[in-house]
């Protein structure tokens, strides 16, 4: 292991890259037309069809092109890990930085731009007056240090992500499954005492 000299990253193995932003993504600063490109959400659950509830502008020519397989950062909900890879070709507001990966695995960057530490050194990189008006512009994130391993350990660190999260999100699933059953029992023990089916004396 060696120093990163990085305090947000601390120490990495001896072979991996500690690189700013900027040498890894290209921004993508199209204007379009919410008619051309279908408007799509930057939201915790990653890049979407836009969601009813999100707000909207009038000016929907005036609108940020996606590309299938940009990466799409809402600068305002830093804190909240609303960004991901687009799936689909849209338009995102002004508000969004749009970052085309040149050489970093995209799912990879998934996960460390939404990892706790990340998070906080975006926003420690922002401005604003308060936590829901800050912004951490293109100009500050480009010049933060990320680790990157080589490509094959990038792809190494996604599978076993993937497959340590299916097993946990399996686990969750397998919870709630018992609580439901649980509370079916409750419900169930209520209503057979209390109609006389179970003999408590």
């Amino acid at each position: 292991m060696k120093e990163s000299g990085v305090k947000w990253i601390g120490r990495v193995p001896e072979h991996w890259e500690v690189s700013k932003i900027r040498t890894h993504f290209k921004e993508r600063r199209v204007k379009v037309s919410d008619k051309e490109y279908q408007p799509l959400s930057v939201a915790k659950i990653g890049i979407v069809p836009q969601l009813e509830d999100a707000c909207k502008t009038d000016n929907g020519d005036n609108r940020k092109q996606v590309l299938q397989g940009d990466f799409v950062v809402n600068s305002r909900s830093d804190r909240k890990g609303s960004c991901g890879i687009s799936p689909l070709d849209g338009s995102v507001s002004l508000i969004n930085i749009v970052l085309k990966p040149l050489d970093i695995n995209k799912q990879y960057v998934h996960y460390l731009f939404r990892s706790c530490n990340y998070i906080e050194e975006f926003y420690r990189n922002g401005r604003g007056i308060v936590a829901d008006l800050w912004t951490t512009r293109y100009s500050e994130m480009k010049n933060i240090h990320i680790p990157v391993p080589p490509l094959p350990e990038q792809q190494a660190i996604v599978t076993y992500i993937d497959t340590k999260t299916a097993q946990i999100d399996r686990l969750c699933q397998s919870d709630r499954s018992q609580i439901e059953k649980l509370k079916e029992y409750k419900q169930r023990l209520i209503s057979d005492v209390v109609t006389g089916k179970v003999d408590v004396s």
